[in-house]
């Protein structure tokens, strides 16, 4: 974010949600992550919240004035079903307040 304005809104795709913190303190006004896979063989997808790995497995969150959103993608990895997540597609309207 060096350099930049803030005058336009930011939108930064984040493979794997792992550094929040540092994405929130920066500005990023939305920041979209999968990887995660919404949690794809339950419990193994809270390892990573425990472990610190991983800021979240699935959702919407907000942390100071950026937004966060993880989806659980359409399919798994590796192995063709899921036990602790859907798939689905996300659709983000993303527009001037106002």
């Amino acid at each position: 974010m060096k350099g930049l304005s803030g005058e336009r809104y930011t939108v930064v795709l984040d493979h794997q949600p792992g550094d929040y913190d540092a994405e929130a303190e920066a500005g990023m006004d939305l920041v979209l992550s999968g990887h995660t896979h919404g949690g794809h063989i339950y419990p193994f997808g809270c390892i990573g919240i425990l472990t610190g790995e991983n800021d979240g497995t699935y959702g919407y969150s907000r942390r100071k004035n950026t937004d966060f959103i993880i989806t659980s993608g359409i399919s798994g990895w590796s192995i063709p079903f899921k036990t602790g997540a859907v798939s689905e597609f996300v659709i983000i309207d993303v527009g001037k307040a106002g």
